[in-house]
């Protein structure tokens, strides 16, 4: 996974494998369209981001931290499919406890507190049937912290609890895993709660352990990192 440096314009040229008789602008407007059925925030132009990312360096290994709906999951796992090869593992506890752990501004905890966890668990189990994902997609709920470990990442998406203390220790474990080369995208860099950015330490030790590459804003402030 080298060669971070060719624009991605040039991924509209690719053409997916057989299997889904489509162009990669044909597959990733079929993706923006299902994303409207998901729950989640994962814009289109990150979906499609992370789609070329997939499409470019063919990943074996891919871990999510935080997938919620699987609003940026089921993007990622298309593009595996398409490259007829890698996993995706999925790690979020959907646990209302858990999702408010270190959260301090009241209308994020009273959001994590009372939306339906296992509702949208259930839905997103059932999309992944509908979509036929069931090889690219493993599902592990549990916490950041209590997820195995999983050795060999080539990219990492971080988007979990934006909390100081949660996103610090989802950069500082699961980077290490990862293999030299590897991709970074850590999400809401820019989170901010009672006057603090919460996620600022998080981005700093990204910054100070690996190599920046390219920071978005849509609607939110997401990096990207390459593991040295």
């Amino acid at each position: 996974m080298q060669d971070h440096s060719q624009s991605l314009s040039h991924y509209e040229q690719t053409i997916v494998p057989h299997s889904f008789q489509m162009s990669v602008p044909q597959l990733k407007q079929y993706v923006f369209d299902y994303m409207t059925r998901l729950h989640g925030w994962c814009s289109n132009e990150k979906a499609a981001f992370l789609m070329d990312l997939i499409f470019k360096h063919k990943p074996q290994t891919i871990v999510e931290i935080g997938v919620w709906g699987g609003k940026s999951l089921l993007p990622m796992a298309t593009a595996l499919k398409a490259n007829g090869r890698g996993v995706i593992y999925g790690i979020d506890p959907w646990d209302s406890k858990e999702s408010v752990q270190w959260v301090v501004e009241e209308v994020n905890r009273h959001f994590w507190e009372y939306a339906d966890h296992t509702s949208v668990y259930l839905h997103l189990l059932s999309k992944v049937c509908e979509l036929e994902l069931q090889n690219q997609i493993v599902l592990i709920k549990n916490t950041s912290e209590g997820a195995p470990p999983i050795y060999g990442i080539d990219m990492l998406h971080v988007d979990g609890n934006h909390s100081d203390h949660t996103s610090y220790r989802d950069v500082i474990k699961w980077v290490p895993f990862m293999n030299s080369g590897g991709i970074i995208i850590f999400d809401d860099m820019k989170w901010f709660e009672h006057g603090d950015f919460t996620t600022a330490r998080a981005s700093k030790w990204l910054d100070e352990n690996c190599i920046k590459f390219a920071e978005f804003t849509d609607i939110c402030t997401w990096g990207v990192w390459i593991k040295p």
